[in-house]
């Protein structure tokens, strides 16, 4: 007997197949062949999964961790993923930086990759010397929803004298320098970037701040809820923390913008309802958990990455906790511990867990 033409299922059929399996499962079945990857509706999820970097140099596997559903599962390996470090992720997308600072965008699950022009490419401005600049790491990358080759816009932040933004667009061989410095003072500036030239927008001074943090160094992680509501989360610097005392009830202070007319101000959050947001150094995320199961509303989901020096080599803590606003009380999710010899080379993929939304566009 012949076996059965599994391509020739009708499409429908398999669209309504397909409904019935998890995201992940839902990847693999769109690349058994082009039939069945056509059939597939494009999906866009808004459960959040943390991408769990490998504890080695060599370990460059895809494994993600699913909150509403408590579960963890590992994607093939993706030879693009392999020698890179992940700069940022938003809408089903990373951030990948390789050696000579090469950055692109890929869809983990689907294999698209989008290539941004160069780091060490020619600058657009007279004022920085291109022969004595040696460009540091990019701290962060961010880009617009559901980039394609044709249409994307991608801002990073760099590193000159101070902290500033470059950005790229979609047919752009080059990155250009906002004129604009980014001070580590609080301020929050908007980037107008749809035109020729940015329209820079001072949307809260640093004195809005003035009063209402306390006494220490903070970690400072800036939030957009999908109405437009801004966020700053404050979480005591993680240096300053014994590793022992991580799980111990420490506070987590949350801040909302208010407009009001004389200018705006910063008003702390005692209760979030049923939203969480999900920060971390790569990126931020804000979500309603009224329709997702398993997601716990007013609660602050914080990855955390950090190491200590020893003189046989170095020690490296990478975690992921969650702050119920409610009982005051911290919570593990994941926590790995590694160390690295000083006989070992530092691994490129050297980064701490973040936040990812699925997508299959």
């Amino acid at each position: 007997m012949h076996s059965p033409d599994w391509t020739s299922l009708p499409p429908d059929l398999l669209a309504k197949i397909s409904e019935e399996f998890p995201i992940p499962h839902r990847a693999r079945i769109r690349a058994t062949c082009k039939a069945w990857h056509s059939a597939m509706e494009p999906v866009i999820s808004r459960s959040p999964w943390l991408l769990l970097p490998g504890e080695n140099v060599e370990q460059h596997n895809s494994t993600f961790f699913c909150l509403p559903d408590n579960y963890s599962f590992t994607l093939p390996r993706l030879p693009k993923l392999r020698g890179v470090r992940c700069i940022g992720s938003h809408a089903g997308w990373f951030v990948i930086a390789g050696r000579k600072r090469k950055v692109s965008l890929l869809n983990p699950l689907t294999g698209n990759q989008i290539c941004l022009p160069s780091h060490v490419a020619r600058w657009n401005v007279d004022r920085v010397d291109h022969q004595a600049f040696k460009p540091k790491r990019i701290g962060k990358i961010v880009f617009s929803s559901n980039p394609t080759v044709h249409n994307y816009v991608a801002v990073a932040i760099y590193r000159f004298t101070d902290c500033e933004l470059t950005y790229t667009k979609s047919g752009e061989d080059r990155w250009n320098l906002v004129e604009t410095c980014i001070t580590r003072k609080g301020e929050v500036v908007a980037f107008d970037l749809s035109g020729v030239s940015p329209i820079v927008t001072l949307v809260a001074q640093s004195s809005a701040l003035d009063g209402i943090i306390p006494g220490g160094t903070y970690c400072i992680y800036l939030a957009c809820s999908s109405t437009g509501e801004l966020f700053l989360i404050l979480k005591l610097a993680i240096h300053l923390v014994v590793p022992d005392d991580l799980q111990k009830s420490e506070d987590a202070i949350v801040l909302r913008l208010q407009y009001s007319e004389d200018q705006p101000c910063w008003d702390v959050v005692k209760d979030l309802e049923n939203m969480s947001l999900l920060v971390g150094n790569s990126n931020s995320i804000s979500i309603s958990t009224e329709d997702l199961r398993g997601m716990r509303g007013n609660c602050i989901y914080l990855t955390e990455f950090y190491t200590k020096t020893y003189s046989e080599g170095m020690l490296i803590f990478r975690k992921a906790r969650m702050f119920d606003m409610k009982k005051g009380r911290w919570e593990c999710l994941y926590s790995s511990t590694s160390f690295l010899p000083n006989t070992r080379k530092i691994p490129v993929f050297f980064q701490p867990p973040f936040w990812f939304t699925p997508s299959l566009l």
